[in-house]
Formats: structure tokens, sequence, C-alpha cells
């Protein structure tokens, strides 16, 4: 799914198609001031100034710009510490030039393995805010490690990605200030919270520990980036985009915030409304294209202009349409431990975007407009934003970072591209119950037996209740957790006084379908009668709804009860079973899978068409549940996780956790069930710095370019290809400075006047003969690039 970008506008004025009428006014006064100088050739002198002027322009901009932004940095501060936080109050921020702002938090989202309807659900809910606000919004996504060395399965850190709306208003009255903001704030919270986005507006302790998070304190400029007062990773470089390709794909944001970096990336999307100055700029603009169409007689100039009207009529038949058209810029701050760190977060940023074709620009004697557009607390300095469709804007989706770390929670398994470990605290959710399905031998078993190991290290006071029908996966899983083992038949239920049981049949071959659904309903009575955390095991759950090839009415109410009763509860179920279609053959079957926040699919064999509708795969993603890894003869299994996170992970075990889980090797102190307190590294950074750890077996995506030449003869479509890449520019520049040469080797007589008149004898004439030549040479590179393209034409 691609948005597509129009090309920029180009809103100038050109002489000779080339020469807006600033460079003009710049080469007139340039001469002016030069005929007035002392010496014979200021005149001269001043149009070959002004000629540089219009040329030169690094990094995008003219001379004279540098040259204003350089005075301005000389002249201006090192540092930019204002405008400081007054005070925070009724879920607003005072700052102390009276601007009050308000934030609202948006959660993470996971677009990968979801149908195209749902990713176009995800950017509506973007593109429809743009079009119901009339104030600017800018979205900060800002990452964080945060340290995973207390969570079970892991010994590292993780990137985390925070992402905010803020809004901002300058009101003549404070109280008028807060009004409009606590409106805004939420409204965006109202229209953000829709399809897989979760939006909540800050208040109270939370405002006030995400300002503190935001804020950096002062910034020491340089002429690289600056450094930071507070925070992780206080060495800062900055890039804005400068341009869009005609196409780009949903979440490529989320993308550039992915990049494998050592270091921590930022971004800041800034949206501005249209305003009616802007329709009619862009009326006349239209017009003035129109009309330079017909005057025009370049071919290459005459194209540029039709892509321009193409584009310009778009926009407004977009705008018709009801589509939204926004101002819109995006701003990138890389973070490192030191200026090494930064450029190499950098590169790696630099690298994502080239491979959309997206150009990009470092802020070149503007720090401190970077430095401010990159803050919450200032508005868009830089103001380097382009007019975009809403939907092209929404389509950067930066809420579609790989935020796979949930406080509190455990760890599920490591993403299968990156190696990201994959932490969720189901017991936040909704409903927190997961389903697991794969075929005999996949590795769900193994996996709902390690979650249960590290859940009961990790929550508080959790009581834990297993069904284990087929009396084999969790006997030892239960004796390292002190719990007990019961006979469904043989024990009276309401004598259990054990935090972890294990309800089991004597015999797994009958029919124990009655007396497993008995067990299921007292499960879920004693769950609801303690105030603890409950977990509850349904393994072989199909055995429990199932009886051959019926529908055990009886099975399937004590599961759905379960499931859909217990939502306001801490209790999170796990049902276990071989495949979906037990459930999905009924209506309370489906209706137990749509209230399941979590889905963990391991190896299968294949979807019947109807459990593939149900679940929305796609033939590709059937196909990768037969390719999913089984765990043996290997260390790790596969599976595809559906739910907050829909990434393909990896499940690995600790070296402790395996034998128990595989040999029934207790060590005890691994396994005690001692939950002194619940982990506190997924918080709001603390003031050390998280070291990040490197994973040396990353994969790569660079096998198609790693190591490949390509071998080309030096024949004269070789020479085209190689002139016509040169910009005119650079021919012209040759012009330029040859012209001065050419002068003033007349004028010490080394350029002798031939008796043909071959060569001017003056001066002026010289110069006209020059600019003749100027002329000639555009129209003989327009030539060249004729002969290259039709030279280079494949023919059919």
């Amino acid at each position: 799914m691609e948005a597509e970008f129009p090309a920029p506008f180009d809103h100038e004025v050109r002489i000779i198609d080339r020469y807006t009428v600033w460079d003009v006014s710049w080469m007139g006064l340039l001469v002016l001031i030069g005929w007035f100088l002392p010496f014979r050739f200021g005149a001269v002198t001043g149009l070959v100034l002004g000629l540089i002027f219009a040329e030169l322009t690094p990094g995008g901009k003219r001379l004279d710009r540098h040259v204003v932004d350089a005075v301005r940095q000389i002249t201006g501060s090192l540092t930019v510490a204002r405008p400081q936080v007054s005070k925070i109050v009724e879920g607003s921020v005072l700052l102390e030039d009276n601007t009050v702002l308000g934030i609202v938090e948006v959660s993470s989202c996971s677009i990968e393995q979801i149908p195209e309807s749902d990713r176009r659900a995800n950017r509506d809910v973007v593109t429809e805010m743009l079009a119901g606000v009339d104030y600017p919004v800018e979205i900060y996504s800002r990452q964080r490690h945060v340290s995973l060395s207390d969570y079970p399965g892991t010994g590292d850190s993780a990137v985390a990605t925070d992402h905010y709306v803020v809004v901002r208003t300058s009101a003549s009255t404070v109280a008028e200030g807060h009004r409009t903001v606590a409106d805004r704030s939420r409204e965006v919270r109202d229209m953000m919270t829709a399809a897989d986005l979760r939006a909540e507006r800050l208040t109270g302790e939370q405002l006030e520990s995400t300002v503190e998070q935001l804020y950096s304190g002062k910034k020491a400029l340089s002429r690289t980036g600056y450094r930071v007062e507070h925070g992780q990773k206080t060495v800062c470089r900055t890039l804005y985009v400068s341009g869009f390709p005609e196409q780009l794909p949903f979440g490529w944001v989320a993308d550039v915030l992915n990049a494998e970096s050592p270091g921590l990336v930022d971004v800041v999307q800034s949206f501005y409304p249209f305003s009616n100055m802007d329709r009619s700029r862009m009326d006349r603009l239209l017009a003035r294209t129109e009309a330079e169409i017909s005057a025009s007689r370049k071919p290459f100039r005459q194209a540029g202009l039709q892509k321009q009207k193409q584009d310009l009529e778009d926009l407004i038949d977009a705008e018709a349409g009801g589509e939204p058209l926004v101002n819109y810029g995006v701003c990138i701050t890389v973070r490192g431990e030191t200026g090494d760190e930064a450029e190499e977060t950098l590169d790696a940023v630099k690298s994502v975007l080239d491979q959309y074709r997206v150009e990009r620009k470092r802020p070149v004697l503007q720090m401190s407009q970077a430095v401010k557009t990159a803050s919450p607390f200032h508005r868009d300095r830089l103001g380097k934003r382009r007019v975009v469709p809403g939907y092209s804007a929404a389509s950067g989706f930066s809420f579609a970072a790989y935020d796979t770390v949930e406080s509190g929670g455990i760890t599920f398994g490591q993403t299968h591209k990156d190696k990201q470990h994959v932490v969720l605290d189901r017991f936040s959710w909704e409903a927190g119950h997961i389903s697991v399905m794969g075929k005999v031998g996949s590795g769900k078993s193994y996996w709902t037996g390690m979650m249960l190991l590290r859940s009961a290290r990790t929550y508080d006071d959790l009581e834990i209740y297993i069904l284990d029908p087929k009396r084999r996966d969790y006997g030892d899983i239960v004796d390292a957790l002190d719990g007990e083992t019961v006979i469904i038949e043989d024990t009276d239920h309401d004598s259990i006084q054990n935090s972890v049981v294990r309800y089991t049949v004597r015999d797994p071959s009958k029919d124990n379908t009655e007396k497993l659904a008995e067990t299921v309903r007292h499960i879920y009575r004693e769950a609801l009668n303690t105030d603890s955390k409950s977990l509850v095991v349904v393994d072989e759950a199909h055995r429990v709804i199932t009886r051959g090839n019926t529908v055990c009415q009886n099975g399937l109410q004590a599961v759905s009860r379960l499931i859909r009763e217990s939502k306001d509860y801490d209790i999170a179920a796990t049902l276990v079973t071989q495949n979906a279609d037990e459930f999905t053959r009924s209506n309370e079957g489906r209706n137990i899978l749509r209230n399941i926040d979590c889905s963990l699919f391991f190896k299968q064999k294949g979807f019947e068409n109807e459990v593939a509708d149900f679940f929305r795969f796609s033939k590709e993603e059937s196909g990768k549940l037969r390719r999913l890894k089984t765990g043996t003869g290997q260390s790790f299994s596969e599976a595809l996780l559906r739910g907050p996170v829909n990434r393909r992970i990896r499940i690995d075990a600790t070296d402790a956790e395996h034998r128990l889980l595989e040999d029934g090797i207790l060590e005890p102190e691994a396994f005690k069930q001692s939950i002194q307190s619940q982990p506190s590294g997924l918080g709001k950074p603390e003031p050390e710095i998280l070291e990040k750890e490197t994973d040396g077996g990353q994969e790569t995506d660079n096998a198609e370019t790693a190591g490949s030449e390509t071998v080309e003869d030096f024949s004269l479509t070789k020479v085209f290809s190689i002139v016509s890449k040169r910009p005119i520019s650079l021919f012209e520049y040759g012009l330029v400075i040859g012209l001065p040469a050419l002068v003033f080797l007349h004028l010490n007589g080394s350029l002798p006047v031939l008796p043909a008149g071959a060569l001017p004898s003056t001066v002026i004439d010289l110069l006209a003969g020059g600019i003749a030549v100027l002329i000639a040479a555009e129209a003989l590179w327009i030539l060249v690039l004729s002969v290259e393209s039709w030279i280079t034409k494949p023919w059919r």
C-alpha cells in the first residue's frame, strides 16, 4: 500500500528558464555597485559575482542565504535553553513565553502480517484526524533504552518508542489557553482512538513524568550538531526531509525508527493546516504554470512544467473530493554517546532514506532552528514543509515502530528478523487471553510451560490453574513451583488451597469431556473468588469443547464463560489446541476466538479455508506456517504472533528452563517462586544510561547488492551516459569562470583579435559572445540529452 507524493512546486518566475527575479536583482545590484567603484572593471566583476551567487547553491541554498545563516549563528547564542517550563496544571504545560501545550500519548501497533484493509484503516485514522483539525499538530516519536536484565530469557536491553501528539496555543490569557489546549487534546485523543491505535491525554503524574523525559535542558550547539544536558545519549545530529519520491510505502517513517543502529532515533512530523492563502497561491501558480507552458520552447522545461501542472490539478481535485491537504514536514534527530556513535546512527538512517529515495539535508548553519524544530517545547523554526494530500502525510505512520516491550511483562520470544525481545504484559490488555495453535510436536506445550515459569517469577501474588487432559506435559513445572497435582475424578475441588494447581485425569484415553468441562467451571469460580492475578491454562482445549466429530455444548459454554466473562477481572486464560477448526465450526466457538486478544501459531500442515478466512491469513502467510521451525534438532522453535505485536518470533529458553521443560531436571534456585518485586527497568528512563548490546548474528537484506559488479563497455552509449548524468550547471560554471579569464587575457593583449573578426574586439562584445555561447551550450545540452535518450532506448 503506497501513497503518492507530488513533486516540489517551482514558485519562481525564471528568466531564460534559469534565473529567478531574485538572481537577476542580485546581478543588477552588483553590476550597479561595480559601475560606481573607482576601478575599470567593476561592472564586469559585479556581473561575474552575480552569476556566481546565482549558480553556486551548496546545500540547495544560495550563497547569500548561507552568509545570512552564518552571521546569525556567529552572532547568536551557542546554547538554546528557552522557553523553560513554568508549571504543569490541569493537563496542560505552561511555558515561560505563555505558550500552552497539551500532550496525547498514542500506542504503538504492529502492521506486519495484517491484511491491507487493516493497514488502510490505521492510515485512515491519521488522515481523518488531519481532516478534522484546523490547527497545527506535531507527532513526536522518541526512542529510549530499557533494561531487560531482570526478565527471564533476556540479559540485555531493548529499544522502546514512545509516540506523542503535541498541540499548542498562544492565547491572550493563560486561562483561555488552558481551555483551548484541553479541547484540542480531547479532540485528538478521540480521533486517534480507532482501529489498532489507542490514545490517552496525559494529565497529573503521567504528564509530569513525560515532560521530565522530553525536556533535555540546555543544548550546546556546534557546527555538526548539538549536545543536550539531560537524557540518554546526549550527542545529537539532525537532518530534515527535503524531498519525497513519487511514491512511499505505508509506515516508511517507522522503518526509519527501526533502522538498526547503536544509537537512538527521534522523528518529528509536523502537520500544518492548508489555509485559504495556500489555496490562492496554488491557483495563481497553476495559472502561471499554464502560461509558462505556452511560452516555453525547451523540451526539458516543458516536461517539468507539465508535471507540475498535473500535480497541482491532482491536489486541487483531491481537495475537491474531500481529501485534506496539509503542509507536511519531517525532522529526524539521532542520539549517541559519542560523536562517532551519533554519526554511525545517522548513516543508518540515511541508508533507509536512500532506500526509499527520500531526499534529506543537514541544517547547515541552521542548528539553532533545527534544535527548536526537534523539541516539543518550541515551534517548528526550520519550516521545511511541503503541501501533500492527507493520506500521503498519514502514510508516515510512525506508530508502527517495532515497540515490542510492554512494561511489567514477560518475554514471549525474539523477533525473527532483528532479534528484538518481545516482552508483553497480558494483564494490561483489555482481555489477557491467548490462543496457542500448532501441530503435534510444533513446540506449543514447550512455549506454554516456559510462559508459566516466567509468569511465576514476574507477577506478584499469582494463582496458576492448569488443566492437563494428557497427564504428560506440566508435572515437572508444577513441582518446580511447589504446586499440587490433583486427579479430577478423586479430589474434592473445594479442598485445594495451593496457589499452583494442575488438574489432570486418571486415564487420558477415555472420554473425559464432561469432567473436563466441569473442571473449567470450577477453575473459573476459583479465579473469581481471589484478589490475585489468575493464570489459567487449558491444554488440549479441543478435548473440552468436542466429543469426536461433534461439538460438546457443555464444554463449549464452560470455555466461553471463562473467556467472555473474565474481562473485568485479572484472569488470563491460555487455550492450547492443535487447530482452530474445533472453534470455528460453531458460532459460539468463533465468538470465543474473537474475545482473545493474542494468538500464537506454531507450525501447521495448513489451514482449512474457513479457518484461514477467519484469521484473515493470506496464501503467503499460510505458507509461512508450514515452514516454521519446530525445534526438532535445533535450539529454538518459531511461531507467528498475532495481537499487540504481529511478528514472526523464535522461542528460546534459558539453559535452566530447557533442562526442566525437556528433561525434568529441577534447579531449585532457578525456579523458586520468589517474586519479591516487579522489575522496574521498563518504566520511564532512569538517570543512568543503559547500554544496548549488539547481536552479531543479524541477518542482512543486501544479498542482491553485496559484492555485485557491473561491467560496461566504453562505447558511445557509455560516453553519453557519463555526460548526461552531469548537471548542466557544472558545464555553465566553466563558462562563468572562463568569461573573466577571456576578459583578462584580452585586456593584457594575450588574446589576439583575428582579422576575420572571429573573436570580439571589445569587452562588451566579448561578454555578448559569451552569453551567446551560454545559450548555445544549453541548446547543445538538450541535444545531448535527446541523443542519449534515443541511443539508450530499449528496442523491442
